[in-house]
């Protein structure tokens, strides 16, 4: 019955926030990874990973609400998040312990304060995802690239290190159905509708950002995940 299982999926979060106090910023992100892999295997969510990190900047394109779920089930580490996700019940807490860099996406101070922390950002030792869109995108498709990541990968010398996952399931999108995305209600629909997704994951090579290199990094790897999501981010036959 899906309003057991939602019931589940609040117990899930619910636990994970009432642990935040009692773990190391490292434990704590050990921990959800453990969960996530959980829940992804309760919901037939099946993932598929091809290769593996290497330190740097962690890179990956963005579609879905189940986005964080895949790749803190692959490896844990902080992320550069929008501002409202901190309110989010239970979300927020959890979100801030594992390390989130909060940006008011509107507000040009708080874009360049994240960028000047990204900048001074140890990616080799401290993980951190970012999602160069700065948004999700539709089922099959990959938007522009912002140069946040790229520049500070120009200025510290850390890799990029892109992860490019691709999902089997249009349902899995957000705007699948043309109205605003909206979290809450994705997580009813995926409950109620019993949407399964397989999800293909590959770790790419690492790019190096060289100086004046950022725009051309930014275009070479966004043609370069298009190629996967084109060949496997298809619906279902």
């Amino acid at each position: 019955m899906w309003v057991l299982e939602l019931l589940y999926f609040i117990y899930f979060f619910l636990k994970l926030r009432l642990e935040v106090p009692f773990y190391s910023q490292e434990e704590y992100r050990n921990l959800v990874t453990l969960r996530a892999r959980r829940l992804a295997k309760r919901y037939n969510m099946k993932i598929y990973v091809k290769g593996k990190p290497q330190p740097g900047f962690l890179a990956a394109n963005h579609t879905s609400y189940l986005d964080p779920i895949v790749v803190e089930a692959i490896k844990a580490g902080g992320a550069v998040s929008k501002v409202e996700v901190k309110n989010y019940l239970l979300f927020g807490p959890i979100a801030s312990k594992i390390g989130m860099l909060w940006v008011k996406r509107e507000n040009r101070k708080s874009r360049t304060g994240v960028i000047q922390q990204l900048n001074k950002w140890d990616a080799v030792n401290d993980p951190l995802w970012i999602f160069p869109e700065g948004t999700t995108s539709s089922f099959g498709s990959l938007a522009p690239f912002k140069m946040g990541v790229f520049k500070a990968a120009e200025k510290t010398g850390h890799m990029i290190q892109p992860l490019v996952f691709c999902y089997d399931n249009p349902l899995v999108d957000w705007g699948n159905t043309g109205s605003e995305k909206d979290l809450f209600k994705s997580i009813l629909d995926f409950y109620k509708n019993k949407i399964h997704t397989n999800v293909y994951c590959f770790w790419m090579k690492p790019m190096k950002v060289g100086p004046g290199k950022a725009q051309e990094v930014a275009e070479e790897l966004h043609r370069r995940m298009l190629i996967y999501i084109n060949r496997f981010e298809r619906a279902r036959e």
